[in-house]
């Protein structure tokens, strides 16, 4: 090989090794750089951040006790798949912290209205559980009972018989009468204890009682950036909810 074929290799090898550097230097990973803005992550963050504010609005052709319509829902925290909020109905009077286990709750209550565990009371925040965001669907439940959590742990447990595993909030002595003067174990004894321990609100175990949440009460919304539409069921019944996002 002369002089002049070796050097016309060299510069072939020079600019092919030159060739190859160029592409690798435009290589990305899969997945790098900065989300557009409208890839499904930036969807999901944004509807998450939407979601911290205070929420008003009404339930339709829906009446509360104190003849509103109203709920309010506070949503204070949204860290990765976990969200934390509360919810209040209606435009009752605050509910005071329960302090007398003897007493039924809470106090000077309805009779007609004050144990239905399938609606929330009003002027109690409840806490939101189970919230699934989804693009931007929001689920979430709260538990009505919630509001006797408080005063069912106030309470001592009883077993319903001698070794059951079945405990309440009372002894199990047979109570009667009503609704203003009851008996339990041929004493008197407060209705409204009386009536709340014998229906089992209460979660009651052997170390004592308390509020197992449930998913009583669904809410189904679709989030936007100042209104929140969907449903709320109570019970068995399906009602269409407004909010509004409060500035």
């Amino acid at each position: 090989m002369n002089r002049s074929t070796r050097v016309a290799l060299a510069l072939l090898f020079t600019a092919a090794s030159l060739g190859n550097t160029g592409c690798q230097s435009q290589d990305r990973p899969i997945g790098g750089g900065e989300p557009s803005p409208d890839s499904p992550d930036s969807n999901d963050s944004s509807a998450a951040a939407l979601l911290i504010a205070r929420w008003e609005g009404y339930i339709e052709n829906y009446q509360f006790p104190s003849g509103t319509d109203v709920i309010q829902l506070d949503i204070d925290t949204v860290e990765g798949t976990s969200i934390q909020g509360k919810v209040r109905f209606g435009a009752g009077a605050s509910v005071p912290p329960p302090v007398d286990p003897d007493v039924g709750y809470p106090p000077n209550a309805d009779p007609d209205h004050r144990y239905d565990t399938h609606v929330p009371s009003e002027g109690f925040d409840f806490t939101m559980f189970g919230a699934q965001l989804t693009d931007r669907r929001l689920l979430f439940s709260i538990d009505p009972r919630e509001l006797w959590k408080g005063w069912c742990e106030l309470q001592a447990s009883y077993p319903v018989s001698p070794g059951s595993e079945t405990y309440l909030c009372m002894p199990n002595e047979g109570w009667s009468g009503g609704p203003d003067v009851c008996y339990q174990g041929g004493q008197p004894a407060d209705c409204g204890y009386l009536e709340l321990c014998g229906s089992f609100i209460c979660d009651c175990r052997e170390s004592g009682c308390t509020v197992d949440a449930q998913s009583a009460v669904g809410f189904d919304v679709a989030i936007d950036e100042q209104e929140a539409n969907g449903s709320i069921t109570f019970g068995s019944k399906l009602y269409n909810v407004r909010l509004t996002r409060d500035p």
